[in-house]
């Protein structure tokens, strides 16, 4: 996988011929992720064509070089002969050979061994690379925009409007500038993105990145997992070198523990309560009644008895409170509802 800390290594050894199929499968991935990788790129293998000439063996007259200095080259053998800090470097026969010794011959050959060569040539791309970034990518001031317990929208500079669930944390550009369109999602929010064909708009959510160009979705990245589910248009959402679109009614989460993205079809009408205030339910079991009713409302609900759980409920709550929706539950299944410190609790006989 290619992430800001290995991407100038997995460059030099693609272009080096170094890599394997894993490795250069990834760097052929990420070239197309953008186009400010596909310049990256082409920029890399200019300088990496460059720095060939490192390998050439350079011929250098000394004592020419030395008098366009003003320099003598007797002046230089004193000097070298009198230094304590010039030492005598070992000779690959067993004997020692001085540096400047054998002034008689006009010309010395520079050899650099291959870790010279290789450290060269990798400061050479680091730098290009360096150089190539700080002058492709623009420098942006990004604000962030922080949800307490109340859901709240905000409209970014080119219409897109964002819809935050409590706890959740936007940050982006005051006007976006470049190829494309960037934010960095902790949390949840549902997106409608102004559509824009020559700027895609991407969100960056624990780890994972999630591409359009003008549609509406509703994005989940609590923790390390990562849900994705389209209400409308196209979407595209990828890991590393993993990738799935999604389209219209179509869902795709990843999580920690398996790494892998996994796409589906999605069933949960209520998965967009906290922007509707609106629950549908169909035959739903009480055991994912309460799930979504504890996930929404912040409370604990649980059962004194299992068998609760496999009650159906058909209904449609519009802009409802908590205790409403539980008085309504409890008289259609006839229960009794009782408070044990941070949780509701339901009592009953249960359904056949």
């Amino acid at each position: 996988m290619i992430n800001e800390e290995n991407i100038d290594d997995l460059l030099a050894k693609y272009l080096a011929e170094e890599a394997d199929s894993q490795e250069a499968d990834a760097v052929n991935e990420w070239i197309t992720l953008s186009d400010d990788n596909q310049k990256t790129f082409e920029h890399t293998s200019i300088i990496w064509e460059k720095s060939a000439l490192l390998n050439t063996q350079q011929v250098v007259d000394v004592d020419t070089a030395w008098a366009k200095l003003g320099i003598g080259s007797d002046k230089i053998k004193r000097t070298a002969d009198q230094s304590d800090y010039i030492k005598p470097l070992p000779h690959r026969s067993g004997g020692s050979k001085h540096p400047l010794k054998g002034r008689k011959s006009n010309t010395i050959n520079l050899v650099f061994n291959n870790f010279l060569k290789i450290a060269a040539v990798l400061i050479f791309i680091v730098g290009g690379v360096l150089l190539v970034k700080k002058n492709t990518e623009p420098d942006i001031t990004l604000l962030t925009f922080q949800t307490g317990n109340i859901p709240t929208e905000k409209v970014l500079a080119d219409g897109t409007k964002i819809f935050l669930n409590k706890n959740s944390t936007i940050s982006f550009p005051e006007n976006f500038e470049g190829d494309t369109r960037e934010v960095k999602l902790t949390g949840e929010a549902f997106f409608e993105v102004h559509h824009d064909k020559a700027h895609p708009f991407i969100i960056h959510a624990n780890g994972t990145d999630i591409k359009v160009l003008g549609t509406s979705f509703n994005v989940k990245a609590y923790d390390a997992q990562v849900q994705v589910v389209v209400n409308t248009g196209k979407v595209q959402f990828s890991k590393n070198t993993q990738q799935v679109i999604l389209v219209k009614g179509e869902k795709a989460e990843i999580s920690k523990e398996q790494d892998v993205i996994v796409k589906s079809i999605n069933v949960d009408e209520n998965i967009l309560y906290y922007k509707t205030k609106s629950f549908n339910f169909e035959e739903t079991s009480l055991d994912e009644v309460a799930q979504l009713l504890s996930d929404n409302f912040g409370k604990s609900i649980v059962f004194e008895q299992d068998k609760i759980k496999n009650c159906k409920l058909t209904a449609t709550f519009q802009q409802e409170s908590l205790d409403n929706i539980l008085t309504i539950i409890s008289e259609t299944f006839n229960l009794k509802i009782t408070k044990k410190g941070d949780s509701i609790v339901l009592q009953g006989e249960g359904c056949q």
